[in-house]
């Protein structure tokens, strides 16, 4: 009989991520019966904290499965066939909504960047200027797979500028950067609770703005109504009955409740905050071993991982594999056609982001590095690391 493979000492992937022992004991409450009272009034709570996560008076929408169906949801119930959408691509995940968008019969208009780079708001503009009639827009906020962010908060001042519906993938922006739909126009905003927030993968976390539901209201040949798709149904069935078009995922909704809740605790500028030092301090070890950060510059790195070039000589596989089996530290590789060009150091949730385990990744690379012949000085990268984290103090900064 083959033996199993060990589990890691420690999840640092880029998501789901390694989750705090109170959502574990959370989650794992009595299953209530959905329409018990006692589960209609955690739903409804849920709802009003994710509306304080999302720094938002619109409507929340908590759709039952991983954040990818409440993309394919806004596709499918904002877009009639011909309906230009102005997509902006700087990673894997831009490029690939031009599939949903092909699917539900809109014309892409496409503004690239290399997957590097971050789309220039100035640039939206020009290409909103260049074609006239674009109704919606879509952006990835933050590019897990390249380690990168948009500027969402200028490109949707752009967008209400001409009229259009923004569209806005921040499953792994949520939590590592503050946002406000309604102050940076985020129309449709989609959130995952297994990234930044901490939380175990299965929802799709969506704020709705009223231009939003009049859109999704006036799609032609008519609204997407009576599927898993639809965003309508949650509104008809939940927002204004407190009833669910289907059963509900009893035990995601108590891990959803517990995250939000100990992200609360914190605070949302100190939630923040945390993953905004912690990335920082991660790219000064980074660069202390001599690597390379895969963004072009790093005012464009994102919080929610640390993406790195791999160096010659260096076997990427070899590198996470030696990671893994023989420290207990699981990482991410490059995904798509990012896949053996970089590596990405995950430092996502109340688990990762903290100054011990960025010590323990950053020290378990170094001797990974070393391992396969790289010169490297051991203690380089964590001394970096920890000469930024002079301030912190668990419990000011974390929770």
């Amino acid at each position: 009989m083959t033996k199993p493979t060990a589990w890691p000492r420690l999840n640092l992937a880029a998501g789901p991520v390694q989750v705090m022992e109170q959502t574990l004991r959370d989650a794992a409450r009595p299953i209530l019966y959905h329409y018990d009272p006692a589960f209609i009034e955690l739903f409804a709570g849920t709802s009003g904290l994710l509306q304080q996560v999302f720094r938002t008076q619109y409507d929340v929408v908590i759709m039952q499965g991983e954040a990818i169906l409440g993309l394919e949801a806004a596709a499918a119930g904002l877009l009639s066939p011909g309906d230009k959408v102005l997509n902006l691509v700087s990673g894997v995940f831009g490029k690939w909504f031009e599939d949903f968008i092909k699917r539900y019969g809109g014309e892409t208009i496409e503004l690239a960047v290399p997957y590097n780079d971050a789309i220039d708001p100035e640039d939206v503009r020009q290409a909103l200027h260049a074609n006239p009639g674009v109704k919606f827009l879509s952006v990835v906020h933050s590019e897990t797979p390249s380690g990168t962010h948009n500027p969402v908060k200028e490109i949707g001042a752009v967008a209400r500028e001409f009229g259009v519906i923004t569209m806005v993938d921040t499953v792994s922006g949520l939590g590592g950067e503050l946002l406000s739909p309604e102050e940076w126009g985020l129309d449709i905003a989609i959130a995952g609770p297994q990234k930044c927030l901490g939380g175990t993968p299965g929802l799709s976390l969506m704020s709705i703005s009223p231009a939003a539901w009049d859109a999704l209201e006036a799609r032609k040949p008519e609204p997407l109504r009576a599927s898993f798709l639809s965003i309508l149904d949650w509104k008809s069935a939940w927002l204004e009955g407190k009833r669910f078009p289907y059963t509900p995922s009893v035990s995601e909704i108590y891990s959803l409740e517990s995250v939000l809740e100990q992200t609360l605790a914190v605070g949302m500028e100190q939630f923040v905050n945390r993953h905004q030092i912690i990335a920082k301090a991660c790219r000064a070890g980074v660069k202390a071993l001599g690597l390379e950060l895969w963004p072009v510059r790093e005012e464009i790195a994102a919080a929610c991982v640390t993406a790195v070039r791999v160096p010659d000589g260096i076997d990427d596989a070899k590198l996470r594999e030696t990671m893994r089996h023989r420290y207990g530290v699981m990482i991410s590789p490059g995904y798509g056609e990012l896949h053996g060009k970089l590596f990405r150091l995950g430092h996502m949730g109340p688990a990762q982001a903290h100054p011990t385990v960025l010590a323990a990744q950053l020290a378990v690379l170094e001797r990974a590095l070393a391992d396969q012949g790289y010169p490297v000085q051991l203690g380089a990268g964590v001394g970096a690391a920890m000469s930024m984290l002079g301030g912190w103090d668990d419990g000011v900064t974390g929770s």
